[in-house]
């Protein structure tokens, strides 16, 4: 899942800015930035993308400046700008009771992302990654898992157990733009 540092970047930094003529609803969208660079993927515009925890939209901006649609999911409003996008599905309610569309079909979690920047403790962090591997719902992850304090090591630890015994390869990082937290990056193992 990428490597580090990244040898393709200068001083092993991800390039995350946008120009300042770019609407980005906040400054979040460089910790996708930054985990897409070193997974060296990106999603592709014909990829299902949910985006758990969405509001502002820092995470949405990022995906549309990819050409995705994007199912955006939170309980809070979305940007005005990405709420009148037509590429971008607002559903008010809560990121972990979520079920996608594609729920129950055949060959599920096959090129679908699902990324989460949500405010929540590390326990539904983990909670996201099993609910979501373990129905094959998303074939790549990428989640923010939140520390109040110190690195909660046990729910890392878990998140790591839970993800790879469902069949993901499963990497943590403490990227640049990460502050008091860290984020999971996971690919279903072919």
């Amino acid at each position: 899942l990428g490597t580090w540092p990244n040898w393709h970047a200068p001083a092993g930094l991800a390039s995350v800015d946008v120009p300042k003529s770019t609407h980005m609803p906040s400054s979040a969208y460089r910790k996708l930035s930054e985990a897409f660079d070193c997974l060296q993927q990106w999603p592709a515009p014909a990829d299902r993308v949910v985006d758990l925890g969405a509001c502002p939209g820092g995470w949405t901006a990022t995906l549309r400046r990819l050409g995705c649609s994007v199912i955006a999911v939170d309980r809070s409003p979305l940007d005005a700008q990405l709420a009148h996008d037509p590429r971008v599905t607002f559903v008010g309610g809560d990121a972990f009771a979520y079920e996608p569309p594609w729920a129950g079909e055949e060959g599920r979690g096959v090129r679908t992302w699902m990324v989460s920047d949500v405010i929540a403790y590390p326990a539904r962090a983990v909670e996201l990654v099993r609910r979501w591997g373990s129905r094959r719902w998303a074939s790549r992850m990428v989640v923010t898992m939140k520390f109040q304090a110190g690195v909660d090591w046990a729910a890392l630890d878990e998140a790591g157990s839970v993800a790879e015994s469902l069949g993901y390869d499963f990497r943590s990082k403490h990227f640049f733009n990460n502050k008091n937290e860290v984020t999971l990056l996971l690919q279903l193992r072919e």
